[in-house]
């Protein structure tokens, strides 16, 4: 049984909490004026914990942080848009995805992300509730930053880099760190979306056969005459200038139209490869939302299997002396060797033990994948990169909740969530199956989900859960989570298959 749970039938009961557990309070004479004391952060984060899908997860050298999970605008309960991936294999290895309103007090009420280690941001779109925090943070990590430091990666559509040294240079911001700009050029708005005479885009629902993209979509932006990207094309861009944090390096990455990845005939960006990070890559696709919008695929690569030194190392032992007659100076170094030992060659020692591969070195461990979507109402352009994924970052704006929300229907609300670019609990599931993924983690709530530990919002999004896992294949309760601010989800090694806890289900209604 959860937590959240035993509270609730700890309330039932005539139970009260308190910081050493549960007391009983007397049930004959109940007290009109009693309410439940709040929780103190020690039992805010037992709850937190018992999820399934974090109860037996352990720690992993590479796990997301949500910083922000509301849509919209933060509010005391909810950040808005903002989602850290920690490389913790690596001394400085924190990308944030997204940068939303209030990221700066995010950051500084997590114990899990510190400023200072953040050395890449990608944003997904312009829209504020993804943006609106980035100058601020720039200000926060340049106060702790050396100035010879490596300089801040960050990447966004085109347009973000004008737009980045209009408001650093306007509000004076001289404390930000070194950084540079990559901008991915050429993003096509989605099939379905439509130009108004006012500017701005709707979206009209289309048959799947039809969402198909055009190269020459990438000009639909770029003719409208209210575009910030128009603007910005036909304006004399403002120099760089290294006083406010902007130094040369900046990339203008262009879309590959031809992608062998590529989903829909959508364009594909290839922002990091294996010759710039050695262990990651990172590519993008586009997501349809009311704005150009991108959705991220980041691809640990594969790594060689371990060598079982508790197999090989008393062998190797054993043969030193013969093996330093035989001219071997270090015969330490052989161990080296053995790790690299091609599949099915083996090794003789001097004493006739022979080592096959297969034996001493285990499998190659498959590089984990993480995908991140930006605001969408149709994932699809990132169907081929996302396939397989460890981890599915999808947003989940709308829910339809029967006995909450009344005189609608869930038809209706599906509806009107779409025609904002947005998706529900089912749509993000349905793409989670699609691409197979192993995990399932919704985010970008409306403001009116609190997304606290009161027994309201606990309920609510276990609905929420509910109603994903039921559209989304193998997955079960163990696999999805309407995450919270600052929650740290472990990306386990190898196949990522780690069974949890389940729950008994209520008898709610999704």
């Amino acid at each position: 049984m959860r937590v959240g749970e035993l509270r609730e039938l700890a309330t039932e009961k005539g139970f009260s909490q308190s910081a050493k557990g549960l007391k009983k309070k007397p049930t004959s004479m109940p007290n009109p004026n009693f309410t439940t004391p709040p929780l103190t952060p020690s039992q805010e984060r037992a709850i937190r914990l018992s999820h399934p899908v974090l109860s037996s997860l352990p720690p992993s050298d590479l796990d997301v942080v949500f910083l922000g999970t509301a849509s919209c605008s933060p509010s005391i309960t909810r950040g808005v848009s903002c989602t850290a991936l920690r490389l913790n294999w690596r001394s400085g290895g924190i990308w944030l995805f997204d940068c939303g309103e209030s990221t700066q007090l995010q950051l500084q009420k997590s114990p899990d992300v510190k400023p200072g280690k953040v050395n890449k941001i990608f944003l997904t779109h312009s829209h504020g509730d993804h943006t609106f925090g980035l100058p601020g943070l720039l200000c926060l990590i340049g106060q702790d930053r050396d100035k010879g430091a490596e300089p801040l990666d960050i990447y966004g559509p085109e347009g973000l880099r004008e737009w980045l040294r209009v408001t650093v240079r306007w509000s004076c911001s001289r404390i930000c760190p070194n950084y540079r700009v990559h901008e991915l050029k050429g993003l096509p708005m989605a099939p379905g979306w439509r130009r108004l005479h006012n500017g701005g885009y709707r979206y009209s629902p289309i048959p799947h056969s039809e969402r198909v993209y055009q190269k020459n979509d990438s000009r639909e932006i770029k003719d409208d005459l209210q575009s910030y990207v128009n603007y910005v094309s036909k304006t004399p861009p403002l120099e760089s200038n290294p006083n406010y944090g902007e130094v040369p390096g900046g990339l203008d990455i262009e879309p590959n139209w031809s992608h062998p990845e590529s989903s829909r005939n959508a364009p594909v960006w290839d922002l990091i490869t294996d010759e710039d990070e050695g262990d990651m890559r990172v590519s993008a696709s586009v997501m349809s939302h009311g704005v150009p919008c991108i959705g991220y695929v980041c691809k640990e690569v594969d790594r060689p299997g371990r060598l079982r030194s508790e197999i090989a190392m008393p062998v190797l032992e054993r043969n030193i002396g013969a093996m330093k007659e035989q001219g071997i100076r270090d015969p330490m170094k052989v161990m080296g060797f053995l790790k690299t030992l091609p599949k099915g060659e083996v090794f003789e020692f001097p004493d006739g033990t022979v080592l096959k591969s297969e034996d001493i070195v285990e499998e190659e461990r498959k590089g984990r994948k993480v995908v991140i979507c930006g605001d969408t109402c149709d994932a699809g352009a990132l169907e081929k990169l996302a396939e397989g994924a460890d981890l599915l970052v999808h947003e989940a704006t709308n829910s339809y909740l029967k006995g909450i929300d009344t005189g609608t229907s869930y038809r209706e609300v599906q509806m009107e969530t779409i025609k904002h670019g947005h998706s529900t609990p089912q749509m993000a599931a349905e793409f989670a199956k699609t691409i197979g993924a192993k995990k399932l983690a919704l985010n970008h709530f409306s403001p009116r989900y609190k997304g606290d530990c009161s027994d309201d919002s606990l309920r609510i999004s276990r609905r929420i859960e509910r109603q994903a896992i039921e559209h989304a294949g193998e997955l079960g309760a163990e696999d999805v989570v309407a995450a919270w601010d600052f929650m740290v989800l472990p990306i386990p090694t190898g196949k990522g298959v780690v069974s949890g806890v389940g729950v008994e289900a209520d008898n709610e209604n999704n």
